[in-house]
């Protein structure tokens, strides 16, 4: 059968005609897909036209149809419609809508980005492991609300806690919790904190900002987190911007660090310097007294030995002289206090001063219990702070054993010549050892005021 020339040109036209249309379609995005058209607002769309690709996760799986500006003043925004022409692609909710750029100067494209897992570390406090699913609420606008659920946990060493989150793990283990945020338009910080809660029997994780603050909940109808563009002449005015504050930064540090500080600074280092000379002469210094000093502490000590031998051959003789068993128990009771061996020592000796006596005493252990402090701060000789420590002790134990043998002693009739002249030997050896301590503590003394 011959086609007649008219119907040729007529199925030409019909051929043109039909690539036309599909150009122009082209041209202005329009797709011939059945999907359902998206629509979406932006504050600004930064150049993008229609026909731009839809990508996500880096593949194309639409375009854009339609870009329409709607200005209402303050309130003025941009509507943009696409559609998704992959088919079994769908957009999941809270999924992140920005307009981005391939290359410097590359063709502009709207980005699909699902929503990113996220993590939570918790401590291991003798609480259950949230399950799989769990609610994922947070506090907004001060109540709370359910914003997405857990996706997975475990349990993990907190040495893989990241080194931000180290201070508030403080157990061997830790709860990794990975959890998807589903509410659009909610953008929350890098690292969050989190616990395990209880509500009306259900297990919920809820989180919150590392420095407690409180965030807003989103106004935003779309059911997706839109993310508008950031021109160029936008990021050069945050460059200016942040080149401001750090010349302002660099005046004020200028205005601080004057001449006058940075001589003030010198000086400081210099002082700093001359008080460590002088604190490493002092403790040559202090090493060089106690050197010094231990010859005569030696000697002090042997004279506190000299007078407790003393006391002990009183107590003896005294123990001679009772004889009797019913005056043990009175031998052994504890003296309360130095002005009690005063009161004691009187009815035995009339020539010896009593009351000096015990004020001697005294003083004999008031400087004995400064020097050892003294040389306790001032050297790590072990062995000489424990001998001083052992004299003083020994001192006092021999002064409470006197005094109870002297209380039952002036109960008794008998001849206490012996003892008389006893005393007066330790009187003696008590008054040069008071002596002694004093001028050994004063010694002291002036090294600490010095230095």
């Amino acid at each position: 059968m011959k086609i007649s020339p008219a119907l040729k040109v007529g199925i030409l036209t019909i051929i043109s005609i039909t690539i036309l249309l599909f150009t122009i379609l082209w041209i202005k995005g329009r797709s011939f897909s059945s999907a359902e058209r998206i629509e979406v607002q932006f504050k600004d769309v930064n150049g993008m036209r229609p026909g731009s690709g839809v990508q996500m996760m880096g593949m194309r799986v639409g375009q854009v149809e339609e870009i329409t500006p709607v200005v209402d003043g303050e309130s003025s925004y941009v509507k943009m419609k696409f559609v998704i022409t992959q088919p079994g692609i769908e957009i999941p909710k809270a999924s992140t809508l920005s307009i981005q750029q391939s290359g410097l100067i590359g063709e502009q494209f709207l980005e699909i980005t699902p929503p990113k897992l996220r993590t939570v570390y918790l401590p291991v406090i003798k609480q259950d492991l949230v399950v799989n699913g769990a609610p994922v609420e947070i506090r907004l606008d001060d109540k709370l609300y359910d914003v997405g659920h857990v996706k997975k946990s475990q349990i993990m060493t907190s040495k893989l806690v990241p080194v931000e989150l180290s201070d508030l793990i403080k157990t061997p283990y830790t709860y990794k919790v990975d959890y998807v945020v589903n509410l659009p338009g909610l953008r929350l910080p890098h690292f969050m904190k989190g616990e395990i809660v209880t509500v009306e029997g259900e297990k919920k994780l809820r989180i919150q900002p590392l420095d407690n603050s409180a965030l807003p909940y989103p106004q935003q109808t779309s059911p997706y987190t839109i993310l508008e563009p950031l021109r160029i002449a936008d990021f050069m005015d945050l460059q200016y911007q942040a080149a401001e504050s750090l010349t302002e930064m660099s005046k004020m540090v200028n205005d601080l660090m004057n001449d006058k500080m940075i001589a003030e600074i010198r000086q400081s280092v210099t002082n700093f310097k001359d008080l460590t000379a002088q604190a490493t002469t002092t403790l040559q210094k202090t090493e060089k007294l106690i050197d010094t000093s231990r010859n005569d502490i030696d000697t002090i000590l042997w004279m506190m030995s000299d007078v407790a031998n003393s006391f002990n051959k009183l107590a003896t003789n005294v123990n001679g002289i009772i004889g009797d068993e019913k005056f043990k128990p009175t031998m052994y009771k504890t003296a309360e206090s130095f002005s009690k061996l005063a009161d004691a020592l009187s009815p035995i000796i009339g020539s010896v001063d009593a009351q000096a006596f015990a004020e001697d005493l005294n003083a004999i252990m008031k400087n004995m219990n400064e020097i050892s402090t003294s040389v306790n701060k001032m050297t790590k000789d072990e062995k000489l702070k424990t001998k001083i420590t052992t004299s003083i002790d020994n001192l006092n134990t021999t002064m409470y054993e006197v005094t109870t043998t002297l209380e039952t002693i002036n109960g008794e009739k008998g001849d206490k010549e012996g003892l008389k002249q006893i005393m007066k030997d330790a009187s003696v050896t008590v008054s040069n050892l008071k002596k002694f301590s004093e001028k050994l503590n004063k010694r002291f003394l002036l090294f600490r005021l010095l230095f």
